[in-house]
Order: C-alpha cells, then sequence, then structure tokens
C-alpha cells in the first residue's frame, strides 16, 4: 500500500512542475455539518484533466457514550467535460480510511446494534460525477456524487466485554463520496 501512496505523490508533484496554471483549495461544507476537519487540494494538470486530494479527520466524541471517529484520504483524478474547474467532470477515486464506532447506528455499512464496539480501516474506490458552478473568477461551488466499492476490516465487540471481539471483513457497493464544497482558485 506504501508504494501506492509514493506513487501517487510522485505524480503530484510531477504534475506541478510540469504545469502550474490552476491550483484550488476547498472545504466540503457536507464534513463541515458533522463537525469534521476537512481539506482538499485540486491540481489542473491541463484543460481536460486535473488531480484531487481531500482528506479529513473527526477525533470527537459526540454525545457520551456514543462515538464516531474516523479519518479518510480521498485522491481522484477528474476529466473535465469543457475544461478544468468549469462545469461538468467525470473522476475516478480511490480511498483509505481508518474509524472507530461506538454504539451508533450506521445503517450503511450494517452497523445496526447500538450496543457495539466497532474499530477498522476501509479502502476501496469507485467512480464520481461533479459539477463546478462558477461564482467568480476565483470562487466556486463544487457538488460531487460517488459511488463505489469499499473493503472493510474490522474488529466488532460488545461494549461490555471489547477484550473478546471478532476480526471481521465486509465488502460494500454503494455511495463512497458526497460533497457540496466551497472552492478557492489560485492561479
Amino acid at each position: 500500500m506504501s508504494k501506492l501512496w509514493v506513487s501517487l505523490l510522485f505524480l503530484i508533484f510531477t504534475a506541478f512542475a510540469a504545469y502550474s496554471q490552476h491550483i484550488a483549495i476547498k472545504s466540503n461544507l457536507v464534513y463541515d455539518a458533522t463537525g469534521t476537519i476537512n481539506i482538499g487540494g485540486e491540481y489542473a494538470i491541463n484543460k481536460a484533466f486535473s488531480i484531487n486530494l481531500s482528506g479529513n479527520y473527526n477525533g470527537w466524541m459526540l454525545q457520551k457514550p456514543h462515538m464516531w471517529k474516523h479519518y479518510l484520504v480521498q485522491p481522484e483524478v477528474r476529466y473535465w467535460l469543457r475544461e478544468s474547474f468549469n462545469e461538468h467532470y467525470l473522476g475516478a477515486h480511490f480511498l483509505y480510511a481508518g474509524f472507530d464506532i461506538e454504539r451508533m447506528t450506521l445503517p450503511f455499512f450494517g452497523f445496526t446494534r447500538k450496543h457495539l464496539y466497532t474499530n477498522g480501516t476501509a479502502y476501496g474506490g469507485g467512480f464520481s460525477y461533479g459539477y463546478h458552478l462558477y461564482l467568480t473568477p476565483r470562487l466556486n461551488l463544487e457538488f460531487a456524487l460517488g459511488v463505489g466499492f469499499l473493503k472493510l476490516t474490522y474488529d466488532k465487540a460488545l461494549y461490555s466485554s471489547p477484550a473478546s471481539s471478532d476480526r471481521l471483513t465486509r465488502n460494500y457497493i454503494g455511495p463512497t463520496q458526497i460533497g457540496v464544497s466551497v472552492v478557492y482558485i489560485i492561479n
């Protein structure tokens, strides 16, 4: 897995050196609404392609004893139907996440019993569609939706006895990306 990250970083930095016309930073308002710290960056390789990298972190307790801590890194390659940072795009994304869920119901992933403690990782990828709404020469609003496949590996235990946990894996097919982001474009 580390070779993949090194290769991805190499591609990003090579692209920065080769063509530095458009760079954008962004914040996903959907994550902001859940109290999740997030930041994204996007680099236009040329008029048709860009590389997007976003990350988020939520490390605090909800109302005790409920907890949903997680981190997520999501690189994406985008193909713009018109030109970079303008209107429609199609993307292919990968993601890696870690999570720690206690006494919560998350039906998307099959965690439906409120007396469980679950902690693990997820990785996978998918395809996305998005639209950039032009507001000003430097400011856009981005709408994104992605679907894909995730492989979840996690430990699951009753909250009363976390020492006797089961190691499980689960495959998930469904939404892997959702966003309404404020995008600031740096030329």
